[in-house]
């Protein structure tokens, strides 16, 4: 039960973070966040971290929040031009779970595979930036990947950077009249 638990909380983190990859409006990456978060969150309380598992979900939450306050409105899903980015979504999932394969018989590799992913998308993201708003999103996506594949330490640093992350969009989109 654990396993499925680990593994559908990983599906969860993976759809969040394609979500967030593909979006161009607040809505989107805020949503995006939100399921990854929670994602994360259920697939590390799954492997038996379930303080973790608490932290990186409220961060998640946190975050998503703030995203809505900033940066383009709409959901801004699927707009032109992120078609390689839903395609980026198939190719990590394939390739992490290729390279986890022999984990997966465990909650805890699906709790890796849900981090890796995470961070494999959001660092796509980042790197494929369309304006400061997405960057600070892909940010605090990234921020909850790599707080996934620590202990208590790594995950309250990951929430604690991913809200921060989204609040300083925001003060920025304010700024800017966004």
């Amino acid at each position: 039960m654990t396993v499925a638990l680990a593994a559908g909380g990983a599906g969860a983190a993976w759809l969040g973070v394609s979500t967030l990859a593909v979006a161009d409006g607040r809505g989107g990456a805020a949503l995006g966040l939100l399921v990854a978060g929670l994602g994360l969150a259920t697939a590390l309380a799954a492997a038996g971290s379930p303080l973790p598992a608490a932290v990186l979900g409220a961060g998640g939450a946190v975050a998503a929040a703030l995203c809505l306050l900033g940066g383009p409105p709409g959901w801004g899903l699927a707009a032109p031009g992120s078609t390689p980015r839903l395609l980026a979504s198939v190719v990590v999932l394939i390739l992490t779970a290729l390279l986890l394969a022999s984990g997966l018989a465990t909650p805890a590799g699906w709790a890796r595979l849900a981090g890796l992913a995470v961070v494999a998308l959001a660092l796509g993201r980042l790197l494929t930036i369309d304006g400061p708003w997405a960057a600070v999103a892909a940010g605090s996506g990234l921020a909850l990947g790599l707080g996934a594949l620590g202990s208590l330490p790594a995950a309250s640093a990951g929430a604690a950077v991913a809200a921060v992350l989204a609040a300083a969009g925001r003060a920025g989109a304010g700024e800017r009249g966004g």
